[in-house]
């Protein structure tokens, strides 16, 4: 660390003011999945339990954070109008096709996989961000950003080895609905699962050697290894797929509620943007307070978002659909692709066709 370095500031953290804030990030999440998916192996009144306070604590909030990230002032929903109001209608048809040709099962694999797909990407993109901190600290020398491939190949490999694991178990139900899984042989998920233990023996060798030269970024390494550990646990160390998804959900969903955080307190501070926003007026308080309210707007917005789906979907019932899950799984599949498009630097071609004035980057 230079020698002219302020004492707060952190060397690839996600804010630069606050210290301790990546140790929160990084064993908090970890360690709040793994002691409540041990309460819920318990009983099964305990699962339920524990899934009903995944939902409204975790999950319902976790999806609102998402639009936070977008902003709440009329530049944001002009820029962003194609994402918040023709994606959803979009996304309903194709739930409703594939309910209609796959019926329950159909859906709940869907989710099953999309979900798997969705907290790799999640992974792979706060990777970067540490990478991308380090690089751009102004008080650090100058260290250009260039894409780690070997750590990105192991953020995909763990999962995609997981979900085959998770095949080849075939179970037939998960969280009370009938699941389908394709079926994938043994011999394949060995395969995979070498493949995976001998990229991590190589990333892990070759941080020991940063490490030691003093180059290493602990912070990008812990959050990585915690990555690792939580999808090895969730679905290759656990048998019951409800059991292995409720570590990974409450894993990925409390850490992308302090990671959203984290990045609107950086573009909304008075020295990233002249224009204030919800989050940025909370931001003039106590970082507490600010977390106080941006935690209560998300618990707040997600309750009555799940509820009004909940409630539309039993008003559709008498179609012979299952309006509920198609409800529900509307909002967390256009979630899915909201998150795929605002964190990137560029949009998909069709986002800029439709929408050309505006530029959704990484803020």
């Amino acid at each position: 660390m230079s020698a002219t370095l302020p004492k707060t500031m952190v060397r690839g953290g996600l804010l630069a003011s606050r210290p301790g804030l990546d140790w929160v990030f990084i064993l908090g999440p970890l360690t709040l999945a793994l002691g409540l998916a041990a309460m819920a192996s318990l009983s099964p009144a305990m699962l339920l339990a524990i899934v009903l306070i995944d939902v409204w604590l975790f999950a319902n909030p976790h999806l609102v954070a998402t639009y936070t990230r977008i902003g709440f002032r009329a530049a944001d929903l002009r820029r962003e109008w194609f994402l918040i109001f023709c994606l959803p209608a979009l996304v309903l048809v194709g739930v409703v096709v594939t309910a209609l040709a796959y019926e329950i099962a159909g859906l709940i694999t869907l989710y099953f996989i999309a979900q798997t797909y969705h907290v790799a990407r999640q992974s792979f993109g706060i990777s970067r961000a540490y990478r991308r901190a380090e690089s751009t600290n102004p008080a650090l020398p100058s260290r250009p950003f260039h894409p780690d491939r070997l750590t990105e190949a192991l953020i995909y490999l763990f999962p995609a080895w997981g979900l085959l694991a998770r095949c080849a178990d075939a179970p037939q139900s998960f969280l009370g609905y009938p699941i389908q899984l394709p079926a994938v042989p043994v011999p394949l998920v060995n395969v995979m699962g070498v493949a995976a233990l001998a990229c991590l023996l190589w990333w892990a060798q070759r941080q020991c050697r940063a490490a030691l030269a003093g180059t290493g970024h602990w912070r990008h390494d812990a959050f990585v290894a915690s990555h690792l550990l939580v999808v090895f646990i969730a679905f290759v160390g656990t048998r019951d797929i409800t059991i292995g998804w409720l570590v990974i959900n409450i894993w990925h969903n409390v850490q992308y509620l302090l990671f959203v955080w984290a990045q609107n307190i950086r573009r909304d501070s008075p020295a990233q943007s002249v224009q204030p926003s919800l989050i940025a007026v909370v931001a003039a308080d106590g970082l507490w307070k600010k977390a106080a309210k941006y935690l209560g707007l998300c618990l707040a917005l997600g309750a009555a978002l799940y509820l009004a789906a909940q409630w539309a979907g039993a008003q559709l019932l008498w179609l012979g659909l299952p309006t509920v899950l198609i409800a529900h799984f509307t909002l967390n599949f256009h979630h899915y692709l909201v998150d795929g498009v605002i964190w990137k630097r560029r949009r998909p071609w069709l986002i800029r066709w439709l929408a050309p004035g505006g530029s959704s980057g990484e803020r």
